[in-house]
């Protein structure tokens, strides 16, 4: 805005600005709104992949999968974490 204006111009002004405010407030709960659905839909997936490896299993659905060995390493890893802050080898 930079200058003065007057008390019909700030005023269409304001209006504008709200305007554009309002319609990006639509947009963002538009796209909430779809994280949500998302989010439901792969927890469904989820849930129905586990009951699925539960019967494959030979497990009962409300039974427990056994602990993991803390001792194994986790099957999800496929990369050791490297200590960034050390000096490479390699200079």
């Amino acid at each position: 805005m930079g200058q003065d204006l007057g008390p019909h111009a700030a005023c269409v002004f304001l209006t504008a600005e709200a305007a554009l405010l309002e319609a990006r407030i639509r947009i963002l709960q538009e796209a909430i709104d779809d994280v949500g659905t998302r989010i439901e839909r792969s927890a469904e997936r989820l849930r129905r992949i586990r009951e699925q490896s539960q019967w494959e299993s030979g497990r009962t659905p409300g039974e427990p999968p056994p602990t993991a060995d803390p001792a194994l390493p986790d099957p999800g890893h496929r990369h050791e974490r490297h200590d960034r802050s050390a000096p490479c080898p390699h200079r």
